[in-house]
């Protein structure tokens, strides 16, 4: 009988004897397997099977410490085998027996035959063949059931068996150690300290079996036993961490196939537990960061909440800070970091984090050196990035660099490597994007024969397959695209649906495979528009929207394609209801891409987009605003540095100027072209991008162009266009839109400064454009219209019939490819119209004029009220009935023609959308025609007219901008409104019209100045509106920003813009002030009765040339004006001015008699003086004061020198008769007439310059000149006197003198510039005080100024009625009376003027400005008495103002 004590006992000595050998002990292994072969004893006398692991585990230490060659070895592997067969008998476990009987052969080969080892080993193989276990049955995942004839393996065993499966693709071996996992947890209750570690172990090898099978039922099951398994292991259990790791994963598991939240944000709770269960230094802390990490990335991908990214992002320095120079898992963690900047830079565009996780997947790779079983991995990492910097930045380099490293990367995955599809997709890849880029036919086809070969390594079944065949079938649709080859086309649509038809119903890549599928349909209904393609596509969207329900994490992803495609289909078919649908997804799509989602703003610009899209179809502003308002939000979203800010600039500066476009508002425009700007300036020299950029700004800057004229707008255009085209060379897919935008501008330039070459090179790009839109192609009816436009421009230039016919065919393809409804088709109706209306003028053909009627007429039809379109639809109109009109049978007759021609010029100068100078344009010619037809809108076209030059003039920021833009308009518009309105016999709007369009510079300049003093007597709510409209005018009068050559041209527009924004503002203030009592004409044009208070102190004629004839109107001050049609016209006015002036050359200096000059002005007595003095008798007395207001040529003659010199005794003169004053327009001499308070004593300060900076020749009598001065003044305190000269009159001392001093007298230089007349100027020791300096003070306290100095009252020819020049800036400035010079002057003349000038003036001790006119002719009549002086002298000075 056996005693078990005994046996125990035994056990317990050589325990004994096992701890009092050490590892290094030399009988350690004899006492491990003595006390091995005791256990197993134990285990078989006692039936405690369960307890087998321990004395196997005893006998594999014994084998371990016993190597090959040992004389123990083979009896070791003997009793090891003996104990594996045991278990396999008890719990039936294959791998047991099949380890036991590689042990057992083992022994067989290398003991003798005939030793009792050989003899034990050969009986234990044919036992264990006598008698094998009993199986369970693994083929229904529903019979896994413990088996009760025999014992379970224990943990251990189990957990090895799970490990040797999960290093092996065998399906029979999972289930069965899943099955053995089930038999153990029949046996080991919910007490047994074994179960949480069963527990566990079976989790993961459900949720192995999940990841290659797909079950969804092993997933839950899988969860199911993690979470008992963790309430089996409590806080402080030594195992919990791992429970909370292992619950984690497979929730984040089931989060991935599912997208549900939950499962992720209690995956990250469960991370966070098990790494507080893991200190500073605990073993497992980087692993859990690392692991809390990843998920909190996942979390930023799923919902974009940075705070999880940032967070994520500092984990993962934790772990690199853990693994220091030397860990072995450095480089691992060096590549989590950088992959997780990496996502940080696309989210926001941080360059800091590009270039940082670039330079750790370098040091990363140089962890991994050649050799190096990773290098591949770490290679294609940091090509990946340097690919994501070059989409960033477009340096080629990174291209190339990524390039090569991917080819190290596919060298390194020879043929059956298991990542070497995956390396060749990569460089496929990248090769395809440097197609893109530079346009190399060879990187295309070696990216799409790398797929293929990618797509060989992955047969029918392999899990890749499918993703392979989507990118090569992508790949070969772009090589579609580049040469039109319809055969790769129809492969690629064919690999998706092969890709399509591996992810089955379920399958978790059915969706995407889906999408791409109705991608490349979609492309080919657009290529070959066959609707059946596009339907398809649209279904297939429709499958695949359900296959992400609500809560799915790229469920906003497929409403957004899906909308996609139903707005295609709404472009081809136009069914309102597939647009609003798209609309309704991407507003879906929005919903669920909240504030701080990472994609937000991409829903926002996809919305954006197809608002905008139902605008052009529709019209409706609330689409356009909102719009805008969502692009806007998206720009927010997209700041400096982000990867796509460019592109959300470009959408919103699209939007902004389709809705200048719209309603002509300049903001829009300006912030466009801002908008353009910028990202211009972030698509630098390489960018991908760069081409579009040059295009967008330069499209903009040539619609302002059109809209205001600016030459330097256009040739700036035409710069970025040329340079866009040379980044598209032959080949490039968007070449032919570089060639027709470059080609249109061209033409542009050529109709704006008639070049031959521009045209000339407007066609030949033109025709190449057109070459590369053969039939078929959706832009070749743009081409074919831009091309016949160029053609007729021809024709019109050179006569060629053969450009003008070709135009029309031309023209008419294009309409024919326009079919109704198509967004282009009225442009494209008026585009035909117009040259079948040349035609007619060329050939006189009835039936083109009647043709272009038609296709006008249903153009109008067709445009929206605000489309801007109008004013070019309607101006040719008018044009056709013009044309009806002149060819009527006799002149006059078709008065209806002539009517709807005017009806069509007013319509037109009425287009509020089309611009402040394109209505200037049109308003303009209607005046013309109007004029020239004697029709009855002639006031009202001139009115209009008017109007829309004050407004027009009113835009522009600076003084010189707007003299620079009236200069290229019609010089003689206000004189001849007038002397349209005289011939109707209305002599009073005649007045009207005068000063509604005269001096409209220095009116701009006035308004900002107008006093509001009145305002505050109407309660205290007009005191705000006060303040507003004063602020507001400070700082438009402000002088505008004086930019420097090289200044930014940002910088500039920026400043026009804000000006504009201002004059918006103001103009605003001004209606609100009109609203008040009182108020309700507040500067707006005077009425005559106004205007009529001018002449006060005497009467004003007004001089009116215009080539319908001369006239003169005597203003008084009570009576009605009188009109007098003078006896000279306006060829004979011109050949008196240069007469007059020739004159002057011709005799200069003469003393005596000065034949040519007397000519002059005998001949300017009778026929312009005389004929007014005939009429002045019955307005007032001889010797009294007269004003004139000269116009147009009138404004270059000496009215007041007028006279009969010729006989004895000379006949009459002006200035014997009236004394004459000057005017430049009746307002001005209102406004001077002001009265302010008078100071006790007056501040006289008398600057002289007599040598200033680039003369040579000294000014001698400038000194004595200002002492003269001096002493003819009252003294002190009548007069507080200052002298600035020589060396002191800087200009800026000066300047202080002028605004300190309310009387002045200059003496020095004085310049007329002809080419820029805001630069004439007084000349001072250092710079010269410009009339722009002049026009930036606030005179209105002023009373005189003399001008002694050369050449201040003279005007500017090319604009005579702004009466530009010093005398006249003085008196707009505030000055209320001042004595300038008509020519030069010389010292002795003016020291003999000045005396007699002052004593006049002053001689009796008192300063009063109303007696410098009388003053001044009593001086020039005191030099007539001197023979020495020349006529020419004498007739010099005049005076204007009071």
């Amino acid at each position: 009988m056996q005693n078990s004590s005994d046996l125990d006992q035994s056990i317990i000595h050589f325990e004994r004897a096992s701890d009092l050998c050490p590892m290094d002990h030399p009988h350690r292994p004899a006492a491990l397997f003595n006390l091995a072969t005791a256990k197993l004893v134990s285990c078989q006398a006692n039936r405690t099977y369960l307890d087998l692991d321990i004395p196997l585990s005893l006998f594999q230490d014994t084998l371990d410490l016993r190597p090959t060659g040992h004389p123990d070895r083979p009896i070791t592997q003997l009793h090891l085998a003996i104990a594996m067969l045991s278990r396999f008998a008890i719990r039936g476990c294959q791998i047991d027996a099949d380890e036991a009987e590689e042990l057992l052969w083992e022994v067989l080969d290398i003991c003798h035959a005939n030793s009792h080892i050989h003899r034990a080993a050969l009986l234990a193989v044919e036992t264990s063949a006598l008698h094998p276990a009993g199986r369970t049955d693994t083929n229904g995942l529903g019979r896994e059931q413990p088996a009760a004839s025999i014992l379970p393996l224990s943990p251990n065993q189990l957990a090895h068996l799970a490990k040797h499966c999960a290093g092996r693709d065998d399906p029979h071996a999972l289930d069965e150690v899943i099955s053995l996992h089930y038999d153990a947890l029949g046996y080991y209750n919910a007490m047994h300290a074994y179960r949480g570690q069963l527990l566990g172990n079976l989790g993961v090898m459900l949720g192995t079996r999940f990841e290659r099978r797909g079950n969804i039922q092993d997933l839950d099951r899988a969860i199911a036993l993690h979470r008992e398994a963790l309430a089996l292991r409590p806080v402080g259990h030594p195992d919990r961490p791992a429970s909370f790791i292992n619950l984690a994963a497979q929730l984040f598991t089931r989060f991935q196939h599912r997208g549900n939240d939950k499962d992720l944000d209690q995956s990250i709770a469960l991370q966070k537990e098990a790494l507080a269960l893991c200190p500073v230094g605990h073993k497992d802390r980087s692993g859990s960061l690392n692991n809390l990490g990843a998920q909190l990335s996942t979390r930023f991908h799923h919902r974009g909440n940075n705070k999880d990214l940032d967070q994520a992002i500092a984990l993962h320095r934790e772990v690199l800070a853990l693994r220091p120079v030397g860990h072995p898992d450095r480089s691992g963690s060096l590549n989590n970091l950088a992959a997780q900047l990496c996502t940080r830079f696309h989210n926001r565009g941080n360059d800091e984090d590009l270039d940082q996780g670039i330079a750790l997947h370098r040091e990363a790779l140089a962890l991994r050196p050649v050799g190096h079983l990773d290098r591949s991995g770490a290679l294609n990492d940091l090509a990946t990035q340097l690919y994501t910097r070059f989409k960033h930045r477009g340096n080629d380099e990174d291209l190339d660099q990524a390039i090569t490293l991917q080819r190290e990367a596919v060298a390194l995955r020879l043929v059956g490597h298991p990542y070497r599809p995956g390396s060749l997709h990569n460089l496929a890849t990248h090769l395809s994007a440097r197609f893109k880029h530079r346009g190399n036919d060879e990187d295309l086809d070696q990216s799409i024969t790398l797929y293929r070969e990618a797509l060989a390594l992955c047969p029918v079944g392999h899990k890749d397959r499918s993703s392979l065949l989507g990118n090569l079938a992508i790949r070969l649709s772009t090589r579609f695209h580049h040469r039109g080859n319809d055969e790769d086309l129809d492969q690629g649509i064919a690999l998706q649906r092969e890709a399509l038809a591996l992810c089955p119903v379920g399958h978790i890549s059915r969706s995407s495979s889906l999408n791409n599928l109705a991608t490349q349909l979609s492309t080919r209904f657009d290529h070959r528009g066959n609707g059946e393609d596009l339907d398809q596509a649209i279904a297939l969207q429709k499958e695949a929207l359900p296959l992400h329900p609500a809560g799915h994490t790229d469920r906003s992803m497929s409403l957004q394609n899906f909308a996609t495609r139903l707005s295609t289909r709404f472009q081809h078919r136009g069914n309102d209801e597939d647009l609003d649908q798209g609309i309704a997804l991407h507003r879906e799509s929005l919903a669920l891409r909240p504030v701080g989602h990472s994609d937000r703003y991409m829903s926002l610009n996809n919305l954006a987009t197809q608002l905008f899209t139902r605008f052009n179809h529709r019209g409706n502003d609330e689409d356009l605003d909102q719009a805008i308002a969502l692009q806007k939000e998206a720009l927010a979203l997209c700041p400096v540095g982000h990867k796509d800010r460019s592109l959300s600039l470009n959408n919103l500066g699209t939007q902004l100027s389709t809705r200048f476009n719209h309603r002509g508002n300049d903001k829009d425009l300006d912030q466009s072209i801002a908008l353009e700007r910028e990202a211009l300036a972030l698509c630098r020299v390489g960018h991908i991008y760069r081409s579009e950029s040059l295009n967008h700004l330069a499209n903009r800057l040539v619609i302002r162009f059109d809209h205001r004229g600016n030459d330097e707008d256009l040739d700036q255009g035409i710069a970025l266009y040329r340079e866009a085209l040379a980044l598209r060379p032959v080949g490039h897919p968007g070449r032919s839109m570089s060639l027709s935008n470059l080609a249109a501008q061209f033409s542009i330039r050529f109709d704006h400064r008639s070049n031959d070459e521009d045209l000339d090179q407007a066609i030949a790009l033109q025709s190449e454009a057109l070459a590369l839109r053969p039939v078929g192609h959706p832009y070749r009816s743009s081409s074919l219209n831009n091309l016949a436009s160029h053609l007729s421009a021809r024709f019109q230039h050179r006569g060629n019939d053969e450009d003008l016919d070709r135009g029309i065919a031309l023209h008419r393809e294009a309409l024919a490819l326009c079919p109704v409804g198509h967004k282009d088709w009225s442009s494209s109706l008026c585009n035909l119209a117009s040259q079948l209306s040349t035609r007619f003028e060329h050939r006189r053909n009835e039936g083109d004029l009647t043709e272009s009627r038609e296709h006008l007429c249903c153009a109008l039809i067709l445009l929206t009220q605000h489309d801007p379109r109008q004013l070019r639809v309607n101006s040719s109109l008018a044009d056709v009935y013009l044309s009806f009109y002149r060819s009527s049978p006799g002149p006059g007759e078709d008065t209806d023609s002539l009517d709807a021609a005017m009806y069509h010029l007013k319509a037109a100068a009425n287009v509020v959308s089309a611009g402040l100078l394109s209505r200037l344009k049109a308003g303009l010619r209607w005046a013309h025609c109007a004029d020239q037809h004697t029709h009855g809108t002639q006031l009202e076209a001139y009115a209009t007219s008017m109007q829309l030059l004050d407004a027009y003039v009113s835009t522009t920021a600076s003084v010189s901008a707007r003299h620079k833009a009236v200069k290229n308009l019609p010089r003689t518009l206000a004189v001849d409104a007038a002397s349209c309105a005289l011939r109707s016999g209305d002599v009073r709007r005649a007045v009207e019209l005068l000063e509604q369009g005269r001096t409209v510079i220095w009116t701009q300049m006035t308004r900002l100045r107008t006093p509001l003093d009145n305002l505050q007597t109407h309660g205290d709510h007009t005191v705000a509106l006060r303040e507003k409209f004063r602020d507001l005018s400070s700082l438009l009068d402000k002088p505008s920003a004086n930019y420097t050559e090289g200044t930014p041209i940002v910088d500039v527009e920026a400043e026009e813009a804000r000006y504009r924004r201002l004059v918006d503002d103001w103009n605003r203030a001004v209606e609100e002030i009109r609203k008040i009592d009182g108020f309700s004409r507040f500067l707006l044009p005077p009425l005559f009765l106004d205007l009529q208070d001018a002449a006060r102190d005497g009467p004003i004629i007004v001089l009116i040339a215009s080539k319908s004839s001369c006239n003169a109107i005597i203003i008084p001050h009570k009576q009605p004006p009188t009109n007098i049609l003078l006896p000279i016209n306006f060829e004979r006015l011109q050949k008196l001015v240069l007469a007059l002036g020739e004159a002057r050359q011709k005799d200069r200096n003469v003393k005596g008699h000065q034949r040519a000059l007397v000519t002059a002005l005998t001949e300017l007595w009778h026929d312009v003086v005389r004929p007014v003095v005939e009429h002045l008798g019955a307005f007032t007395r001889p010797g009294s004061r007269i004003w004139w207001c000269p116009t147009s040529l009138f404004n270059f003659l000496p009215l007041h020198a007028a006279g009969e010199y010729y006989g004895k005794h000379d006949g009459q003169f002006l200035s014997q008769l009236y004394i004459s004053s000057y005017t430049p327009s009746l307002t001005a001499l209102i406004q001077a007439r002001r009265k302010h308070g008078k100071s006790s004593s007056v501040p006289f300060a008398a600057i002289g310059q007599n040598l200033p900076t680039g003369h040579s020749d000294t000014l001698h009598g400038v000194e004595p000149e200002l002492e003269l001065v001096r002493n003819l003044l009252p003294p002190p305190p009548t007069v507080s006197f200052t002298k600035v000269t020589s060396v002191n009159a800087t200009k800026s001392r000066a300047l202080h003198a002028l605004r300190d001093n309310t009387w002045l007298h200059f003496a020095c230089h004085g310049t007329q510039n002809y080419e820029e007349a805001f630069k004439s100027a007084f000349l001072m020791r250092d710079q010269p005080i410009s009339l722009l300096d002049i026009t930036r003070m606030d005179l209105s306290r002023h009373e005189f100024a003399f001008l002694s100095a050369c050449e201040t009252a003279v005007g500017d020819f090319h604009t005579p009625d702004e009466v530009i020049h010093l005398a006249a800036g003085l008196q707009f400035a505030g000055v209320e009376s001042v004595v300038g010079t008509l020519w030069a002057v010389n010292d002795s003349t003016v020291q003999c003027l000045v005396e007699a000038f002052y004593r006049n003036l002053c001689g009796d001790g008192k300063m009063n400005s109303k007696r410098a006119a009388r003053a001044l002719s009593r001086a020039v009549q005191s030099l007539a008495r001197d023979e020495d002086i020349p006529l020419d002298q004498r007739i010099v000075f005049m005076h204007i103002g009071i």
